[in-house]
């Protein structure tokens, strides 16, 4: 007779021990839950101030710091591994600039920081957050600068400030820094800035003042210009001017012909050789 049941006496029996596993880690897991609440309370200094933890991981602005680590470490797993030989964005071609767009170049060109001869015909303007991992590695390739000694009569540049705050919070200040060393000390020192500012992997008001001393700009004037309403203002039209031209993403790489006031637009942090062709095509090579 037991031998007869013997199939279902071990199928219950499993079904038994698999049942009391169950509850077992049931009351376990709410013990340690339970647990480690409290102990997480104690860290804190009691429920007052957990409660308070609460409401800061549940507001908005927590949710939007997390988004944008979450979209910042996306980015630099993207640049990690994208070809070098690949761009990082779509390129967008734009149809001929108009009259008076050759205005807007000419007040850009008088405005910023020329780099290379100031005759060419070709400008490189670029449009960049200091703290983009696609800007950072456009600059480190260095390939605006490529293209100058490539084409030293031809081509010059221009870097122009756009700062992404949704994406990284204090590039606005590494920005604003970079028109305060330009305007108390000019072009070199401007140029100077970037190279070091591109290092960072973010600002503050101390450590951006740092560069610029060290750098040679004074102190006390660097202070009272790094927050003015002035410099805001500035930072705030440079980003206006590059979405003026469809730059919605950084680098944003406009190539001007200043002879008949035309541009291209190249969004990303593209090689020289997508350059080239641009400039190439220009030139009627």
């Amino acid at each position: 007779m037991f031998k007869f049941k013997g199939k279902k006496v071990e199928t219950s029996l499993l079904i038994a021990i698999f049942l009391g596993i169950n509850l077992l880690l049931t009351i376990y897991v709410a013990f340690f839950k339970r647990d480690a609440l409290r102990l997480e309370t104690l860290k804190v200094g009691g429920s007052e101030n957990m409660a308070l933890v609460k409401q800061l991981y549940e507001s908005d602005q927590n949710k939007q710091q997390n988004k944008a680590s979450i979209e910042q470490a996306l980015a630099n797993l993207n640049w990690a591994q994208a070809p070098t030989t690949q761009p990082t964005q779509d390129t967008t071609a734009t149809a001929p600039a108009t009259a008076g767009d050759a205005a807007k170049f000419a007040a850009i060109e008088k405005d910023g920081y020329i780099k290379g001869n100031k005759s060419a015909r070709i400008t490189v303007i670029e449009y960049s957050d200091l703290l983009c991992p696609f800007c950072k590695r456009h600059f480190a390739a260095q390939t605006v600068e490529n293209l100058l000694k490539k084409y030293p009569n031809d081509v010059n540049m221009e870097f122009r400030q756009m700062p992404l705050p949704q994406l990284h919070p204090t590039a606005p200040i590494g920005a604003q820094g970079a028109v305060c060393v330009g305007k108390l000390a000019g072009a070199d020192k401007f140029y100077a800035y970037l190279a070091e500012a591109f290092k960072a992997s973010e600002f503050t008001e101390a450590n951006v003042t740092d560069i610029a001393v060290k750098l040679g700009v004074n102190k006390a004037k660097f202070t009272s210009c790094l927050t003015s309403p002035e410099t805001l203002a500035t930072v705030a039209a440079q980003t206006q001017e590059g979405n003026g031209f469809g730059v919605n993403g950084t680098p944003g790489n406009v190539i001007v012909d200043n002879q008949k006031g035309t541009f291209q637009l190249l969004a990303g942090a593209y090689p020289s050789a997508d350059f080239e062709k641009i400039i190439d095509g220009i030139l009627g090579k």
